[in-house]
């Protein structure tokens, strides 16, 4: 009874989190979310190919792909994706879904772990915050469509706050869904000063593309760019960042996407130069500029769990309600009956690029290293 008492918050948290799942999983919410449960983006369907001797980065290139593949679930992350779905690829998809389902639950159970013992928030504000956060509409997205982004926004917060082992591993995980690793790349090089991380990923990812390349006696480049050009082909317009703001601006690919990497380590290196170092702080940071520079769709604005979670711990009155109304806004407001005919359109995109921009600065502001005065 006593160890009830003592974890109350946590079992009321589990509870809510399994009901409100089943009711995302019955529709319950869809006149909420505007999307059915349907799991398409689930990378099942590019593993089963793969365990039935199909070669996927062949049928792209002799465009087959598109009739064979099953709902949404184009292979357009890192090769690393196909074999780390082969857990579930000798499974029906129902079951695959089953088992997605439990292995998203399982990480939001370990979150409020996580929160409960790497971070100042009292157990309280832990519950309220992921309750919040759990009939989000973005969260609802995410987990309704089966989206890989789970295992990405779970690695943000493995990296920040673990050390070693556990942090390769997260920033390895990050790397899988090619537009969440290069904030994380360039953070990683000025707070860390090393190249290691970025070089023991890029050398198992290579292993895996090779491992590839042998099973099917392909040609190693096409597989290794192969899953960037399906992303091209087959990702839909991101919703407010600046690579979806620039749409073909410069025409060369190439250039264009240099371009957007030289953007995102100014932006890092200046926000370092003049902040402190605070984990969630620069955990916030991070997960705001990879909103805001690189092409994201709706479900990722999970991402903004981290500013929410700073604000509560670090900001003062005023600056805590205006983030947590923008956030509110985000969350529950950017997506309804009356905005989804604007979605695309480049003047709303821009309008939300601004706010979402404002936040970034309003966190930024609050933790500016103080001026040094010489005597």
């Amino acid at each position: 009874m006593n160890l009830f008492k003592k974890n109350i918050f946590f079992y009321l948290y589990v509870s809510l989190l399994i009901l409100t799942n089943i009711l995302i999983l019955n529709n319950f919410f869809i006149d909420y979310t505007f999307r059915n449960t349907n799991f398409s983006d689930l990378q099942w369907f590019p593993s089963v190919l793969f365990s039935q001797n199909i070669d996927v980065y062949k049928l792209f290139y002799e465009n087959k792909l598109q009739d064979l593949t099953f709902r949404s679930s184009f292979p357009n992350y890192s090769t690393v994706s196909i074999y780390i779905h082969l857990i579930i690829s000798k499974m029906s998809f129902e079951n695959a879904v089953k088992i997605w389902f439990l292995l998203f639950n399982l990480i939001m159970i370990y979150l409020y772990r996580v929160l409960k013992n790497k971070t100042d928030l009292k157990e309280i504000h832990i519950f309220l915050i992921l309750i919040f956060f759990i009939f989000s509409k973005p969260y609802m997205q995410l987990l309704s469509s089966g989206q890989f982004s789970i295992i990405s926004f779970f690695a943000f917060f493995l990296y920040f706050f673990f050390k070693k082992e556990k942090k390769f591993i997260g920033y390895f995980l990050i790397s899988i869904k090619y537009s969440f690793l290069p904030i994380i790349l360039i953070y990683d090089l000025i707070r860390y000063k090393r190249l290691t991380f970025f070089i023991f990923t890029l050398i198992l990812s290579l292993i895996f593309v090779l491992h590839y390349t042998i099973y099917f006696g392909s040609n190693f480049f096409d597989n290794l760019v192969a899953p960037l050009l399906i992303g091209k082909a087959t990702s839909a317009s991101g919703v407010l960042d600046l690579q979806t703001l620039l749409g073909n601006f410069p025409n060369n690919d190439f250039l264009r996407y240099v371009l957007i990497f030289i953007i995102g380590t100014l932006a890092i290196i200046i926000i370092y130069k003049y902040t402190n170092r605070e984990i969630i702080f620069d955990l916030s940071i991070c997960s705001l500029l990879t909103l805001l520079i690189f092409k994201h769709l709706y479900y990722d604005f999970v991402l903004l769990l981290p500013v929410l979670i700073y604000s509560i711990v670090k900001t003062k009155k005023f600056v805590k309600i205006l983030i947590i109304l923008i956030i509110f806004y985000f969350w529950f407001l950017y997506l309804n009956v009356y905005s989804i005919p604007f979605l695309y359109s480049k003047i709303f995109q821009m309008i939300n690029f601004v706010i979402l921009s404002f936040l970034l600065f309003a966190i930024v502001f609050t933790n500016l290293k103080k001026p040094k005065y010489k005597n």
